[in-house]
């Protein structure tokens, strides 16, 4: 998450876009890493698409949105001058 925060901190947007952009990118950045969980692993022991779409959500919401929107409570951002 630091690094993706480093990124998009280094965007010349505004606060609020920068915060709501860190969200979405976390957010599907799990849903990647779900989805490719799921081709490896679960595609041979749990087929089927819900499987999948619990694979992507799961991770989505708890690590990713959660995760990240947790990460910027505890974040200490810089004054603007």
């Amino acid at each position: 998450m630091k690094r993706t925060w480093k990124w998009v901190n280094s965007l010349k947007v505004k606060k609020g876009t920068k915060v709501r952009l860190f969200l979405w990118i976390q957010t599907l950045i799990n849903i990647m890493i779900g989805a490719v969980l799921w081709l490896l692993v679960g595609r041979l022991f749990l087929p089927g698409i819900d499987w999948l779409i619990c694979f992507m959500g799961y991770p989505a919401m708890f690590i990713g949105l959660l995760g990240g929107t947790l990460y910027l409570y505890n974040h200490e951002f810089e004054a603007s001058h």
